[in-house]
């Protein structure tokens, strides 16, 4: 029978792939009217390196507690932004079922074309046909993708997260699409019950497997918000489902909206999690960044 091993979460924004030397080259948002907060002053470049620093231990040490765990398949649930999935055809659930997959972490900011810095994995398709048939009989319908269109193979949110926790390409892998970034979304509560259902489905696989989960986003951005991610943790810690399930749709949005790939992540654990990190990287003196936050559920 299949067992789940670990739950770890991360976030994916393009800061982690740059230092902070560099953060100029991405997007500011600079249209955007917000007004400048003085109290960001204080994020200098010294700061920002000492932040991202604490970035990569976090990423180090969920690398190492993956490899501690000898997982024989990483679930990684992560969004598509218009990579594989677009206007022709949006469901809320996918889950890629090919035998292998490639992904690219060409970053745009760079001009790398998408077609460079691609990595192969050996996808986990027999897991990946059985969730599929499990979780209709829970009462969802995911859909299902054996091929990518995207010039990259799978979308940046699986790219990223892959090349840090997977660089050596030791786990199979299986990617489940979350449509977190154009509504209609699936709601919180939806996710929730989406990740219980994968959970189960998991445990009731009968051949022998080592399962992983990893959820790939978040947190707030593009603009920073600490007062939602700091009760949106809270409720990680403490297992607080019910919070979790009631956030509101109307603040999970652009980039924000890949907290719920940590929701299914945090349902399918259905424990207490443990931040080993968070860190508010400012960009901008008007509160533009992304929240990075590092979660295990022990």
């Amino acid at each position: 029978m299949a067992e789940i091993v670990s739950c770890l979460a991360m976030s994916h924004a393009p800061q982690l792939m740059l230092d902070p030397d560099h953060w100029g080259l991405l997007n500011t948002r600079s249209w955007d009217p917000l007004p400048e907060r003085p109290e960001l002053a204080k994020e200098t470049l010294e700061v920002k390196w000492q932040k991202w620093r604490r970035c990569m231990a976090a990423i180090e040490q969920l690398r190492g507690i993956l490899a501690s765990k000898a997982p024989d398949t990483v679930i990684v649930v992560g969004d598509d932004q218009h990579e594989n999935l677009v206007d022709d055809n949006m469901p809320p659930f996918t889950i890629f079922i090919g035998k292998e997959v490639e992904a690219s972490t060409s970053l745009r900011y760079l001009k790398q074309p998408p077609t460079e810095n691609r990595v192969k994995y050996k996808v986990d398709d027999a897991l990946g046909i059985a969730l599929i048939d499990k979780l209709m009989e829970s009462g969802f319908d995911p859909s299902y993708s054996k091929k990518t269109r995207y010039e990259g193979g799978l979308g940046h949110a699986f790219a990223r997260v892959l090349k840090f926790l997977n660089p050596d390409v030791r786990y199979a892998i299986l990617p489940i699409m979350v449509n977190t970034y154009y509504p209609p979304a699936p709601s919180p509560k939806r996710c929730i019950d989406f990740g219980r259902a994968l959970a189960a489905a998991i445990r009731a696989f009968p051949e022998p497997r080592r399962v992983a989960i990893v959820g790939s986003g978040g947190l707030s951005h593009t603009r920073i918000d600490e007062k939602l991610d700091e009760g949106f943790i809270q409720a990680l810690k403490t297992n607080d489902q019910k919070f979790l399930a009631s956030m509101p749709a109307p603040v999970l949005i652009e980039g924000t909206s890949e907290i719920r790939n940590w929701i299914v992540t945090a349902a399918a654990a259905d424990r207490p999690g443990a931040i080993l990190d968070y860190q508010p990287l400012y960009r901008t003196m008007n509160g533009v960044g992304c929240a990075m936050g590092f979660a295990e559920w022990r």
